[in-house]
Protein backbone atom coordinates (compact mmCIF):
# COMPACT_ATOMS: atom_id res chain seq x y z
CA UNK A 1 0.00 0.00 0.00
CA UNK A 2 1.56 3.49 -1.03
CA UNK A 3 2.06 5.96 1.48
CA UNK A 4 -0.74 8.48 0.19
CA UNK A 5 -2.96 5.42 0.48
CA UNK A 6 -2.22 4.92 4.09
CA UNK A 7 -2.58 8.41 4.63
CA UNK A 8 -5.90 8.59 3.09
CA UNK A 9 -6.63 5.49 5.25
CA UNK A 10 -5.42 7.42 8.68
CA UNK A 11 -7.77 10.31 7.51
CA UNK A 12 -10.57 8.18 6.86
CA UNK A 13 -10.63 6.04 9.92
CA UNK A 14 -9.88 9.55 12.44
CA UNK A 15 -12.58 11.18 10.43
CA UNK A 16 -15.35 8.08 10.75
CA UNK A 17 -14.28 8.27 14.38
CA UNK A 18 -14.62 12.04 14.82
CA UNK A 19 -18.42 12.15 13.14
CA UNK A 20 -19.51 8.99 15.28
CA UNK A 21 -18.62 10.90 18.44
CA UNK A 22 -20.28 13.74 17.54
CA UNK A 23 -23.18 12.31 16.24
CA UNK A 24 -23.38 10.85 19.84
CA UNK A 25 -22.94 13.78 21.69
CA UNK A 26 -25.53 15.54 19.29
CA UNK A 27 -28.09 12.21 20.10
CA UNK A 28 -27.47 12.28 23.69
CA UNK A 29 -28.04 16.17 23.45
CA UNK A 30 -31.17 15.81 21.91
CA UNK A 31 -32.66 13.25 24.33
CA UNK A 32 -31.39 15.54 27.28
CA UNK A 33 -32.74 18.71 26.11
CA UNK A 34 -36.72 19.63 27.01
CA UNK A 35 -37.69 22.17 24.39
CA UNK A 36 -40.78 22.95 26.29
CA UNK A 37 -38.10 24.78 29.11
CA UNK A 38 -36.16 26.71 26.98
CA UNK A 39 -36.15 30.34 26.60
CA UNK A 40 -36.20 32.37 23.63
CA UNK A 41 -36.11 35.86 23.87
CA UNK A 42 -35.92 38.74 21.70
CA UNK A 43 -32.76 41.05 21.03
CA UNK A 44 -34.61 43.26 23.90
CA UNK A 45 -33.97 40.79 26.42
CA UNK A 46 -38.15 40.31 26.72
CA UNK A 47 -39.15 36.46 26.78
CA UNK A 48 -41.26 35.83 24.05
CA UNK A 49 -41.57 32.34 24.48
CA UNK A 50 -41.54 30.42 27.85
CA UNK A 51 -41.79 27.00 29.43
CA UNK A 52 -45.07 25.49 28.95
CA UNK A 53 -46.32 25.41 32.70
CA UNK A 54 -48.58 26.53 34.96
CA UNK A 55 -48.31 29.88 36.78
CA UNK A 56 -50.23 29.65 40.31
CA UNK A 57 -51.11 32.58 41.91
CA UNK A 58 -52.94 32.91 45.41
CA UNK A 59 -52.59 30.89 47.70
CA UNK A 60 -55.04 27.89 49.96
CA UNK A 61 -53.85 28.53 53.20
CA UNK A 62 -55.51 30.26 55.42
CA UNK A 63 -52.28 31.45 57.32
CA UNK A 64 -49.34 33.51 55.22
CA UNK A 65 -47.11 31.69 57.42
CA UNK A 66 -47.76 28.91 59.93
CA UNK A 67 -48.39 29.78 63.13
CA UNK A 68 -48.65 28.96 66.70
CA UNK A 69 -51.72 26.59 68.02
CA UNK A 70 -52.95 23.74 69.55
CA UNK A 71 -54.73 20.59 68.32
CA UNK A 72 -57.61 19.74 70.73
CA UNK A 73 -58.92 16.03 70.86
CA UNK A 74 -62.37 14.59 71.71
CA UNK A 75 -60.93 13.39 75.50
CA UNK A 76 -60.61 17.15 76.15
CA UNK A 77 -56.58 17.17 76.11
CA UNK A 78 -54.72 19.37 74.12
CA UNK A 79 -51.56 19.21 72.46
CA UNK A 80 -48.23 20.56 72.63
CA UNK A 81 -48.11 24.13 70.90
CA UNK A 82 -47.12 23.58 67.24
CA UNK A 83 -47.05 25.62 64.20
CA UNK A 84 -50.58 25.20 62.68
CA UNK A 85 -51.53 26.23 59.10
CA UNK A 86 -55.40 25.02 57.28
CA UNK A 87 -55.28 24.05 53.73
CA UNK A 88 -58.93 24.97 52.56
CA UNK A 89 -58.99 23.40 49.16
CA UNK A 90 -57.25 19.85 50.08
CA UNK A 91 -59.04 20.25 53.26
CA UNK A 92 -56.18 19.84 55.29
CA UNK A 93 -54.57 20.94 58.75
CA UNK A 94 -51.10 21.04 58.51
CA UNK A 95 -49.03 21.04 61.32
CA UNK A 96 -44.89 21.39 61.99
CA UNK A 97 -43.02 18.89 63.90
CA UNK A 98 -39.33 17.55 64.00
CA UNK A 99 -38.93 19.95 60.75
CA UNK A 100 -41.52 18.50 58.84
CA UNK A 101 -44.75 19.44 57.34
CA UNK A 102 -46.80 16.74 58.36
CA UNK A 103 -51.14 16.43 57.54
CA UNK A 104 -53.04 15.87 60.37
CA UNK A 105 -55.00 12.75 61.02
CA UNK A 106 -58.20 13.75 62.63
CA UNK A 107 -59.86 10.43 64.46
CA UNK A 108 -59.90 11.62 67.74
CA UNK A 109 -60.04 15.20 66.99
CA UNK A 110 -62.17 17.73 68.02
CA UNK A 111 -60.65 21.00 66.36
CA UNK A 112 -57.87 23.27 66.54
CA UNK A 113 -57.35 26.75 67.54
CA UNK A 114 -54.38 29.82 67.34
CA UNK A 115 -52.41 30.89 69.96
CA UNK A 116 -53.54 35.00 70.29
CA UNK A 117 -51.24 37.39 68.89
CA UNK A 118 -49.52 39.50 71.49
CA UNK A 119 -51.18 42.76 70.19
CA UNK A 120 -54.82 41.02 70.57
CA UNK A 121 -55.76 43.34 72.94
CA UNK A 122 -55.80 46.02 70.62
CA UNK A 123 -57.91 44.08 67.90
CA UNK A 124 -61.55 43.85 66.77
CA UNK A 125 -60.93 39.90 66.49
CA UNK A 126 -61.48 36.96 68.70
CA UNK A 127 -59.58 33.84 69.18
CA UNK A 128 -59.93 31.62 66.16
CA UNK A 129 -61.22 28.38 67.23
CA UNK A 130 -62.21 25.45 64.68
CA UNK A 131 -64.33 22.63 65.39
CA UNK A 132 -65.74 19.92 63.45
CA UNK A 133 -68.55 18.86 65.79
CA UNK A 134 -70.52 21.28 63.39
CA UNK A 135 -73.21 19.22 61.62
CA UNK A 136 -71.53 19.52 57.66
CA UNK A 137 -74.86 18.50 56.38
CA UNK A 138 -76.68 22.02 57.26
CA UNK A 139 -73.32 23.76 55.57
CA UNK A 140 -73.24 21.77 52.52
CA UNK A 141 -69.85 19.73 53.23
CA UNK A 142 -69.03 16.57 51.37
CA UNK A 143 -66.87 15.95 54.09
CA UNK A 144 -65.92 16.28 57.64
CA UNK A 145 -64.41 19.94 57.52
CA UNK A 146 -63.31 22.48 60.74
CA UNK A 147 -65.79 25.83 61.09
CA UNK A 148 -64.73 28.40 62.95
CA UNK A 149 -66.69 29.03 65.89
CA UNK A 150 -66.74 33.04 66.86
CA UNK A 151 -69.27 32.41 69.45
CA UNK A 152 -70.29 29.65 71.47
CA UNK A 153 -71.49 29.21 75.07
CA UNK A 154 -73.15 26.11 75.21
CA UNK A 155 -76.82 27.11 74.83
CA UNK A 156 -77.00 26.37 71.45
CA UNK A 157 -76.32 29.76 69.65
CA UNK A 158 -73.33 29.99 67.90
CA UNK A 159 -71.92 32.41 65.14
CA UNK A 160 -69.53 30.33 62.57
CA UNK A 161 -67.46 30.58 59.82
CA UNK A 162 -66.60 28.29 56.99
CA UNK A 163 -63.45 28.96 55.02
CA UNK A 164 -63.33 27.92 51.19
CA UNK A 165 -61.04 28.22 48.19
CA UNK A 166 -61.61 27.05 44.43
CA UNK A 167 -59.07 26.92 42.04
CA UNK A 168 -60.08 29.02 38.90
CA UNK A 169 -58.26 27.15 35.97
CA UNK A 170 -57.49 28.97 32.72
CA UNK A 171 -56.60 27.12 29.34
CA UNK A 172 -55.25 30.09 27.65
CA UNK A 173 -51.68 31.15 27.45
CA UNK A 174 -50.23 34.59 28.21
CA UNK A 175 -48.80 36.02 24.60
CA UNK A 176 -45.76 36.33 26.51
CA UNK A 177 -44.81 34.60 28.79
CA UNK A 178 -46.92 31.62 27.63
CA UNK A 179 -48.31 30.10 30.34
CA UNK A 180 -51.33 29.21 31.90
CA UNK A 181 -52.32 30.72 35.16
CA UNK A 182 -54.73 29.16 37.58
CA UNK A 183 -55.85 31.29 40.95
CA UNK A 184 -57.21 30.59 44.22
CA UNK A 185 -59.77 32.04 45.15
CA UNK A 186 -60.52 32.30 48.83
CA UNK A 187 -63.90 33.19 50.58
CA UNK A 188 -65.32 33.39 53.88
CA UNK A 189 -68.79 31.89 54.70
CA UNK A 190 -70.77 32.83 58.28
CA UNK A 191 -73.82 31.38 59.77
CA UNK A 192 -75.79 31.90 62.96
CA UNK A 193 -77.41 28.90 64.71
CA UNK A 194 -80.04 29.69 66.70
CA UNK A 195 -81.22 27.93 69.78
CA UNK A 196 -83.49 25.38 68.25
CA UNK A 197 -80.53 24.52 66.06
CA UNK A 198 -81.47 25.62 62.70
CA UNK A 199 -78.52 27.28 60.72
CA UNK A 200 -79.20 30.33 58.73
CA UNK A 201 -76.72 31.88 56.07
CA UNK A 202 -75.82 35.47 56.60
CA UNK A 203 -75.16 38.02 53.95
CA UNK A 204 -72.03 39.49 55.74
CA UNK A 205 -70.66 39.24 59.19
CA UNK A 206 -72.09 42.63 60.54
CA UNK A 207 -74.91 43.46 63.71
CA UNK A 208 -76.94 44.26 61.26
CA UNK A 209 -77.30 40.82 59.09
CA UNK A 210 -77.87 39.05 62.62
CA UNK A 211 -80.43 40.92 63.82
CA UNK A 212 -82.68 40.19 60.75
CA UNK A 213 -82.72 36.80 61.67
CA UNK A 214 -84.87 37.92 64.54
CA UNK A 215 -88.36 38.96 64.54
CA UNK A 216 -88.77 42.48 64.02
CA UNK A 217 -90.49 42.62 67.60
CA UNK A 218 -86.81 42.33 68.57
CA UNK A 219 -84.85 43.75 66.53
CA UNK A 220 -85.56 47.14 67.95
CA UNK A 221 -83.95 45.85 71.08
CA UNK A 222 -81.22 44.33 69.42
CA UNK A 223 -80.37 47.34 67.73
CA UNK A 224 -80.89 49.94 71.10
CA UNK A 225 -78.57 47.37 72.64
CA UNK A 226 -75.79 48.01 69.71
CA UNK A 227 -76.31 51.33 70.33
CA UNK A 228 -76.57 52.20 73.50
CA UNK A 229 -73.12 50.63 73.86
CA UNK A 230 -71.66 52.38 70.65
CA UNK A 231 -71.17 48.49 69.72
CA UNK A 232 -68.47 48.52 66.32
CA UNK A 233 -71.25 46.25 63.68
CA UNK A 234 -67.81 44.48 62.06
CA UNK A 235 -65.68 43.98 65.14
CA UNK A 236 -66.02 40.05 66.45
CA UNK A 237 -65.53 41.30 69.85
CA UNK A 238 -68.50 43.60 69.44
CA UNK A 239 -70.61 41.01 67.46
CA UNK A 240 -69.50 38.80 70.99
CA UNK A 241 -71.21 40.84 73.17
CA UNK A 242 -74.25 41.25 70.95
CA UNK A 243 -74.47 37.75 70.81
CA UNK A 244 -74.20 37.04 74.42
CA UNK A 245 -77.22 39.81 74.51
CA UNK A 246 -79.69 37.48 72.46
CA UNK A 247 -78.06 34.48 74.57
CA UNK A 248 -79.56 36.26 77.59
CA UNK A 249 -82.45 38.07 76.26
CA UNK A 250 -83.92 35.62 73.89
CA UNK A 251 -82.89 31.98 74.40
CA UNK A 252 -85.61 30.53 72.90
CA UNK A 253 -85.27 32.07 70.17
CA UNK A 254 -87.65 34.13 67.92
Amino acid sequence: MSDIMKLYKLFLISFLALFLTVHANAQNTGNETDYQTVQITNKAGTTIYAEDKTEVKGSPLLKESFENGRILFESGKASEILPINYDSYKNQVLFIKDQKIMVLNTNGVKGFMFETPADFQNTDKVQEVFSYQIRETELGFDELTPVQVLYNQGTGLKLLAVHRTNLMRSNSKDPFTGKKTERYINSEEFFIQKHNGDIEELRRLRAKDIIRKYDRSDRKALNNFMDENDLDSRSEKDLVKLMTYIDNTLGSDS
